[in-house]
């Protein structure tokens, strides 16, 4: 599976627009990252650039292992690709504020069956 890794840098409250590679087409998403500080974890919320219809509305960004491991697996209905985060260490361990885009990244793919 090809997959992208998303332009995350270690910053507050990040948006960006990314077209991405899956199943042989491009898709053009609108990504919003927060850092929830007192909880002291990421989530994401993403948004169809062309429709501006919300997606998927604060999904924390937390790590896992297959087939847990990807993070839009309750949303496969909306076929917009695989989400998977990782850790340059390969330790599991949860991103943090300064972390984030530089020792832990998203990876976006294809879809999974």
């Amino acid at each position: 599976m090809p997959s992208t890794i998303l332009p995350i840098v270690p910053s507050m409250n990040q948006n960006f627009t990314c077209t991405l590679p899956v199943d042989s087409k491009n898709i053009t998403l609108d990504f919003s990252l927060t850092y929830n500080t007192p909880g002291g974890y990421w989530f994401m919320s993403i948004t169809d650039h062309e429709t501006g219809k919300l997606l998927v509305d604060s999904l924390p960004l937390l790590p896992g292992e297959y087939p847990a491991a990807n993070l839009l697996s309750q949303y496969s209905y909306l076929e917009i690709g695989s989400a998977v985060l990782v850790s340059v260490t390969g330790d599991g361990t949860m991103p943090t504020f300064e972390s984030l885009g530089r020792d832990h990244f998203v990876l976006w793919g294809d879809n999974t069956s």
